[in-house]
C-alpha cells in the first residue's frame, strides 16, 4: 500500500501546491503549456528513449491497443450519449472524454509507480496517444460545426513528434549526441514531469465545478471504463507484464487537460468539459490507487 500512496501522492501533493500558487501568483499557464509542449516534452521523449532499446513488437503492440481502445471508447460514449439524448454540442464534448492525460498525470504516476523502464514505456504511450488526440481528438471538436480535414496535419507541427522518430534513429544507428548536448538535453527534460503537475494545478484552479448526471456518467466511463478495456487488450495483443501494467494505469487516468483547450477553441461546452476534467482528477485519486492495488495483487 505504501508503494501506491508514494506513486500517486506526489502528483496531487505538487498539482495541490500550483492550485494554491495560482490564487496568489500571476502565473501565465500558457507559457508553461508552450514551453511544455515545445521544449521539455521532446527533451524527455528523446532522453527516455534515445538511450533505451524499444522493442519493434511492443511499440506495434502500443499503437494498436490504442487505436482499438480509441474505437471502443468511442462506440460507448456515442452509445451512452445517444441512449442520453445528450445534444449535438454537449456531445462532442462527451466523446473528448475518452482521451486520457497520458503526459500531466501518467507519466509522473509511470514513473514513480514503475521507475525509469516503466516511465519509458509511459513514454510510448504518450506518443500514440497524443498522436491520436491532435488529430481525431480535434475532428471531434470540429465536426459540430464543420469538418476537419486538416486535423492530421496538425499532428506534424509537434516537435515531439520529430524527437521520437530521432530517438529511434539513435537506437537503431548506436549515435549519440555530443556529451555537452546530451546532458542538455537531459536536464531539459528533467523539466517536463514537474512543469506537467503544476500546469495541472493551475488549470484546476481556474476551472469552476458543475454537476451533473451526464458529467459523472462521463467521468465513471473514463475512470472504470478506461482501465477495463486497457486490460482486455493487453490479454489480447500479449504485452509482457510490466507494459501491460503501464498501459493499463496510463488509460485509467483522468481525462486529458488538452481537451479543455479544443472546447475552448471550437465552443464545445467548455465548462462541461472542463469540469469533467477537474472531477476525474480528483476522483482519480481513488479509481488509480484502485487499479494499482489490483497490478499489484494480480500480475498479468
Amino acid at each position: 500500500m505504501s508503494e501506491i500512496v508514494s506513486a500517486i501522492v506526489p502528483v496531487f501533493l505538487i498539482a495541490g501546491l500550483a492550485y494554491l500558487a495560482s490564487r496568489r501568483l500571476p502565473l501565465d499557464v500558457k507559457t508553461l503549456s508552450s514551453l511544455n509542449l515545445y521544449l521539455f516534452i521532446p527533451a524527455l521523449v528523446f532522453s527516455s528513449l534515445s538511450k533505451r532499446e524499444l522493442q519493434w513488437g511492443l511499440f506495434a503492440r502500443i499503437a494498436v491497443a490504442s487505436v482499438l481502445m480509441l474505437l471502443a471508447m468511442t462506440a460507448l460514449l456515442s452509445v451512452v450519449a445517444r441512449l442520453r439524448r445528450i445534444e449535438p454540442g454537449r456531445r462532442s464534448a462527451f466523446l473528448l472524454t475518452l482521451f486520457p492525460n497520458l503526459g500531466n498525470f501518467g507519466l509522473p504516476v509511470c514513473l514513480f509507480a514503475f521507475g525509469q523502464d516503466g516511465l519509458a514505456i509511459a513514454v510510448v504511450v504518450m506518443v500514440c496517444g497524443s498522436f491520436l488526440q491532435n488529430s481525431v481528438g480535434i475532428y471531434y471538436a470540429q465536426r459540430t460545426h464543420h469538418a476537419a480535414a486538416k486535423a492530421l496535419g496538425r499532428v506534424f507541427l509537434f516537435p515531439m513528434i520529430y524527437a521520437f522518430i530521432l530517438a529511434l534513429a539513435c537506437q537503431r544507428t548506436g549515435w549519440r549526441l555530443p556529451l555537452a548536448f546530451e546532458r542538455a538535453v537531459d536536464i531539459t527534460a528533467g523539466a517536463a514531469i514537474p512543469v506537467q503537475i503544476i500546469i495541472l494545478g493551475v488549470q484546476l484552479a481556474r476551472t469552476r465545478l458543475d454537476t451533473s448526471a451526464d458529467l459523472f456518467l462521463a467521468a465513471a466511463i473514463r475512470l472504470c471504463g478506461g482501465p477495463i478495456l486497457a486490460a482486455v487488450l493487453v490479454v489480447l495483443l500479449g504485452f509482457d507484464t510490466l507494459a501491460a501494467k503501464v498501459y493499463i494505469t496510463q488509460m485509467a487516468g483522468p481525462v486529458a487537460v488538452g481537451m479543455t483547450a479544443y472546447a475552448v477553441q471550437f465552443d464545445v461546452a467548455p465548462r462541461f468539459l472542463a469540469s469533467i476534467v477537474a472531477w476525474t482528477f480528483l476522483l482519480s485519486l481513488i479509481t488509480v490507487s484502485t487499479v494499482l492495488l489490483l497490478l499489484g495483487l494480480a500480475p498479468l
